[in-house]
C-alpha cells in the first residue's frame, strides 16, 4: 500500500533534484556556484562580496585586499600611492585576471560570448548541469595537477562539445602560452563548427585581458601557408598576439594534421569515425596523441554518443571502463540536461504513479516500456519532469535501443544493440551491488610453473601486476569438502583473443541457508598448458577445490587459438594425473562397456549451452551467487539471443567470465554435494566428478 508519507518523500527529493537541475547559481558573485569557495569582501570593488575559489585565497593581491578591505586604503597604504580612478582601474582589471586564472566559471561567464543553438544574440556562457558535473572532473585532474586524459560517452545536445574547447581556450588565454589545441572531426564541418565557436569567443574576447587598448579587437587568422589547417589570434593589425594556435582537422584528411608541438586535443564524435584507406580512427589518434607530453594541464578528450558496439570507440570505453586504458571515462545521461524535461501537472499523483510503477512488469497504459523501467529511471537520479519527457518522448521512437542510442539512461544503455537482452538489466543492477574491489591482487606460484612440483608449498604473493583478484583468501584450516569450486574457460593466447579465465566460488555459506560467493578470479592471455597448470596451483590453494574446464573450445582444431584438441587433452590428462579432484563428464553406456578414457571438463555444446544459459538466467533473477566482480555484469549486460538463435556477447563484448559463472553455478547447484565436515581417519578412493544428466 502506497503511504502519503512515500509520496511525500519523492515529491521532496524532486523538487531538490530539479532545483539542482536549473543550475540556478550566480556566476558573477560566485554564489552558489561550483567548486568549494570562499567569501572575499572587497567594500569600494563593483562587486563587493564575492565568493571565490579557494586557492585564490591564497593570492598575494587578494591577501592585501582582504587586509586592507577596500581598494582605496589598498592603494594609499599597501602601495603608497595616491588614490586616482585610474588606479581604482587598475586593481579591479588586476584582480578579475587572478580571478580569471581560478574561476573557470566567473570567467565563461564574464569574458565569453556564445551563440546560442536556438539563434539569436550572442550570450555569456553559463555552464548548464551536465556542463557543470563535466567541468567537475577536468577541473579536478587540473587543480591535482595531473594530466588530462578522459573519454566522454554522452547524450545530445548539451554541449558537451563547446565546454571542452572553451575550457581549451581558457588554458591558453588564461593560463599557458604556446599550448597548441588540436580539434579533430569525421567532416570538416563538424570540426569547422568547433572552430566557429572559438572564433566567436576571440571576436568578442575584452583586449585589455591580454594587455590591448579596448580598440585593438581579436580575431582569429590563418597560421602559415594559406592552405594551412591551423589559425592563431592576431590584433585588428595583424599582428599575432600571445602564442596560440589551434589546428583543425578531420579523419577522412588524416595527412593535412600535423601530430607534433600539441598540448591539448579534442576528438569529436569519434562514434562515427569511419576506417580510410591505410588509415584507421586507432592510428590517426595514435599519432596524434603520442605527441602529447605526459605532464599537468595537457589534456586529451575522446567525445563521442554511442554509436554501435564493436567500432573503435566502444572497444576504448570497454578498455577504460576496464583500468587497462589512460584515459578516464565520463558518462552524461539525458536526465543530466534540462532541456529533457517536461512539467508535470500535479507532482503528488505523478509520484504516486511512479510508486505504482514500481514493480510493474508489463507499460503502463499507453506507454512502451514497462512500468518499472521509470521507476529505474528515478532510481538513477531523473526528476519527475525528466521521467515526463521520457516517456512522452518515447513513444515517437520505435524501439528501446533506438531511444537509448539518442538519449542513453546508462553507459550499458548506451551501447544497447538490437539483439534481444538474455538477461533482465535491472537484476543485473541489484546484482552490481555486491562488486567491489578485491582484498589483494596478485598470483599463485610454487617450485616451478608446470608438472608435479608446481602443486606443492604453493603461495599466493600480492603484486600490482599479478592478474588474480582475491577477494576472499582460502582459510587454510578448513575441515570441508566439497566447499570450493574452481571452473576454468580457455580462451585466445595473443592479446586479441578471446580471455582465458579462472573464477574461485565459496559454497560454505550454502550449508547455512546463503548463497555461493565469488572470492577469487585470473584473467588473461597465456599458452593453454601454463593456463592449465596455473588453475590446478589455483586449485590446489584453494584447499583442493573440484577443478572444471570448459571443454568445448578443447576438442577441435582452432586457428585463431592454434591449439590441436588432442594435444589439450593430453595436457588435461597430464595435470588429472597430478591434481586429485578434478572434472570429467559422463560416458555413454557404450564408452563404459568399452572401458573408453575419462573426458576432462564440461562440455559445452548445442545441447548443454542452452541449458546452462537458462539456469543462469533464473540464477541472475533470483540473485543466487553472490558476485563481486563489476565486468562480470557488464557481460551479462551485453549477453544476448543473436537472429539464429544462438546465444552471445554483441560485437566488441566478451563472454568469458559469465561463461564461468553459467558453467560453475549448474556446477554448484545440480552436480555437487552441499559442503560438509571431512570425517578424520576415513579411507576413501579420490574419485573424479561426473557431471549431472543435462
Amino acid at each position: 500500500m502506497i503511504t502519503q508519507e512515500q509520496i511525500e518523500k519523492l515529491v521532496q527529493e524532486n523538487r531538490r533534484r530539479f532545483r539542482e537541475l536549473r543550475c540556478e547559481y550566480n556566476a558573477v558573485t560566485g554564489e552558489g556556484a561550483p567548486l568549494v569557495r570562499e567569501r572575499l569582501v572587497i567594500e569600494d570593488h563593483p562587486i563587493p562580496v564575492q565568493w571565490v575559489p579557494l586557492g585564490m585565497m591564497q593570492n598575494d593581491l587578494v591577501k592585501a585586499l582582504r587586509k586592507y578591505k577596500t581598494i582605496q586604503a589598498f592603494i594609499e597604504k599597501g602601495l603608497k600611492e595616491e588614490y586616482t580612478e585610474k588606479r581604482r582601474i587598475r586593481v579591479i582589471e588586476e584582480l578579475a585576471v587572478v580571478r580569471n586564472r581560478y574561476d573557470f566559471i566567473y570567467w565563461a561567464y564574464v569574458f565569453v560570448k556564445i551563440k546560442p543553438k536556438e539563434g539569436g544574440e550572442m550570450i555569456p556562457f553559463k555552464l548548464n548541469y551536465a556542463q557543470v558535473r563535466f567541468f567537475l572532473i577536468l577541473e579536478d585532474f587540473r587543480a591535482k595537477g595531473v594530466p588530462i586524459r578522459i573519454i566522454l560517452l554522452k547524450a545530445r545536445q548539451w554541449g558537451g562539445s563547446t565546454l571542452t574547447q572553451i575550457y581549451f581556450a581558457w588554458i591558453q588565454l588564461c593560463h599557458k602560452k604556446g599550448w597548441y589545441s588540436t580539434i579533430v572531426g569525421q567532416t570538416k564541418n563538424t570540426s569547422g563548427r568547433i572552430l566557429e565557436m572559438y572564433n566567436k569567443l576571440v571576436e568578442n574576447y575584452p583586449p585589455w585581458l591580454l594587455g590591448l587598448t579596448d580598440d585593438n579587437r581579436l580575431k582569429l587568422s590563418q597560421y602559415g601557408k594559406a592552405t594551412s589547417n591551423d589559425f592563431e589570434i592576431r590584433d585588428r593589425s595583424g599582428r599575432r598576439v600571445g602564442d596560440t594556435v589551434i589546428q583543425i582537422g578531420t579523419v577522412v584528411e588524416p595527412d593535412n594534421i600535423r601530430s607534433g608541438d600539441v598540448a591539448m586535443v579534442h576528438y569529436s564524435e569519434v562514434g562515427v569515425w569511419k576506417d580510410t584507406p591505410g588509415r584507421r580512427p586507432e592510428d590517426l589518434i595514435r599519432s596524434i596523441s603520442s605527441g602529447l607530453l605526459y605532464r599537468p594541464y595537457t589534456i586529451e578528450v575522446l567525445e563521442s554518443t554511442a554509436k554501435g558496439t564493436g567500432n573503435y570507440f566502444h572497444r576504448e570505453w570497454v578498455r577504460a571502463e576496464e583500468g587497462k586504458s589512460s584515459r578516464t571515462p565520463v558518462f552524461i545521461p539525458w536526465f543530466y540536461i534540462l532541456n529533457d524535461t517536461v512539467p508535470v501537472e500535479d507532482e503528488y499523483e505523478f509520484a504516486r504513479w511512479l510508486l505504482e510503477c514500481k514493480d510493474m512488469e508489463n507499460p503502463p497504459t499507453d506507454y512502451l516500456d514497462e512500468g518499472k523501467y521509470y521507476w529505474h529511471l528515478w532510481e538513477l537520479g531523473a526528476t519527475f519532469e525528466g521521467i515526463n519527457w521520457y516517456r512522452i518522448t518515447r513513444k515517437g521512437v520505435d524501439s528501446h535501443s533506438d531511444m537509448a542510442s539518442e538519449a542513453p539512461s546508462t553507459a550499458v544503455e548506451a551501447f544497447e544493440s538490437t539483439g534481444r537482452k538474455v538477461f533482465d538489466l535491472y537484476e543485473v543492477n541489484e546484482m552490481r551491488k555486491s562488486c567491489c574491489k578485491p582484498s589483494a591482487i596478485g598470483e599463485v606460484y610454487a617450485k616451478t610453473d608446470r608438472g608435479p612440483d608446481c602443486l606443492k608449498g604453493v603461495k599466493f604473493a600480492s603484486s600490482q601486476s599479478g592478474l588474480l583478484k582475491v577477494w576472499e583468501k582460502p582459510e587454510k584450516d578448513d575441515d570441508m569438502k566439497n566447499r570450493y569450486l574452481v571452473i576454468v574457460d580457455i580462451g585466445g593466447r595473443w592479446k586479441g583473443a578471446d580471455w582465458s579465465v579462472i573464477t574461485v566460488m565459496d559454497r560454505l555459506m550454502m550449508t547455512m541457508g546463503g548463497r555461493p560467493e565469488i572470492v577469487a578470479e585470473w584473467r588473461g592471455h597465456i599458452d593453454h598448458d601454463l593456463l592449465a597448470w596455473k588453475a590446478a596451483q589455483i586449485a590446489t590453494w584453494y584447499n583442493n577445490a573440484l577443478l572444471v574446464f570448459e571443454s568445448n573450445t578443447l576438442e577441435s582444431r582452432d586457428k585463431e587459438r592454434d591449439t590441436d584438441g588432442n594435444d589439450i587433452e593430453y595436457i588435461l590428462d597430464l595435470v588429472a594425473g597430478v591434481y586429485p579432484n578434478m572434472y570429467a563428464r559422463n560416458h555413454s553406456s557404450e564408452d563404459i562397456n568399452q572401458g573408453a578414457p575419462l573426458k576432462w571438463g564440461f562440455h559445452t555444446n548445442t545441447h548443454t549451452k542452452p541449458a546452462i544459459v537458462h539456469h543462469l538466467i533464473a540464477c541472475v533473477r533470483d540473485a543466487s551467487w553472490v558476485e563481486r566482480e563489476d565486468l562480470a555484469c557488464n557481460e551479462l549486460a551485453f549477453y544476448e539471443k543473436k537472429d539464429d538463435g544462438s546465444f552471445g556477447a554483441v560485437s566488441g563484448q566478451h563472454d568469458d567470465l559469465l561463461m564461468t559463472r553459467a558453467i560453475g553455478l549448474w556446477i554448484c547447484f545440480r552436480d555437487m554435494d552441499m559442503p560438509e565436515e571431512v570425517v578424520r581417519n576415513e579411507v576413501k578412493e579420490e574419485r573424479p566428478r561426473t557431471e549431472a544428466t543435462i
